[in-house]
């Protein structure tokens, strides 16, 4: 048995509401980002002194400390985006334009290569036709709607919830709760459907919530608190027992 596979089904009898994350379980942000900053390489030649790959695993790197330090109220949005590039830069020692010039190029070139997760878009329509589903995301409330409204999520949510919007990030216990408060629905009976174990599953868990654990890796977490780990979104349909196909 590896170390995914889970000996027995999980109970979700019981959900009533499915919530999802967005960003790398739903969209693929990671391939977005990594293609994005590889438009950006392309274009300042400041940067073609380093492999764009380099430029890409660094940037992500400090990005998520500095995410961390976004979701304890350390740094502000403003200050994240600057500060993701002028350390990049540093770390990489390459001199580059203002943040400002290379942030929006940035997040031009990233919308442009938002996609599904293989299997994510026919999962939540198949999802929403046998619950209501919604969706609670971190991120910039600028940057989620403008995805909200390019894949057309409201045609299969009924509720589209940004923290930043709320005022706490996940996990944080609140977005939770005001998430179970829209739903109208006991904690108990809803499902959330997340890639991050801290963010998604603690979070959920935390909150008596079901939860559903998007991962593709090798290493778990001891203890391990989901009640569904898949890699394929075929084994999440099979615990909702939802149809695979329309």
């Amino acid at each position: 048995m590896d170390s995914q596979s889970q000996p027995v089904r999980p109970d979700f009898t019981k959900v009533r509401y499915v919530f999802f994350d967005l960003d790398d379980t739903l969209i693929d942000h990671k391939r977005a980002q990594e293609r994005a900053l590889v438009d950006v390489w392309t274009q300042y030649t400041e940067l073609q002194q380093v492999d764009p790959l380099e430029l890409a695993s660094q940037f992500a790197r400090i990005n998520y400390r500095l995410w961390e330090a976004y979701r304890n109220s350390e740094v502000g949005q403003s200050e994240l985006r600057r500060l993701r590039f002028e350390q990049t830069f540093r770390q990489l020692g390459v001199q580059a334009p203002d943040w400002r010039e290379v942030d929006q190029v940035y997040m031009e070139c990233y919308a442009r290569h938002w996609d599904w997760i293989p299997g994510a878009r026919d999962a939540l329509i198949q999802v929403s036709r046998k619950y209501p589903t919604g969706i609670v995301t971190n991120g910039f409330t600028f940057v989620q709607k403008k995805k909200f409204e390019y894949f057309s999520l409201n045609r299969h949510t009924r509720d589209l919830i940004i923290s930043e919007e709320v005022g706490h990030l996940k996990p944080h216990p609140r977005i939770f709760e005001f998430a179970a408060e829209k739903a109208g629905v006991k904690p108990s009976s809803l499902l959330y459907v997340g890639d991050s174990y801290v963010s998604d599953i603690a979070g959920a868990h935390s909150c008596d919530w079901k939860t559903a654990w998007y991962h593709k890796g090798d290493r778990l977490p001891d203890p391990n608190l989901a009640d569904l780990i898949f890699s394929s979104y075929t084994d999440l349909l099979d615990a909702l027992e939802v149809p695979h196909k329309p």
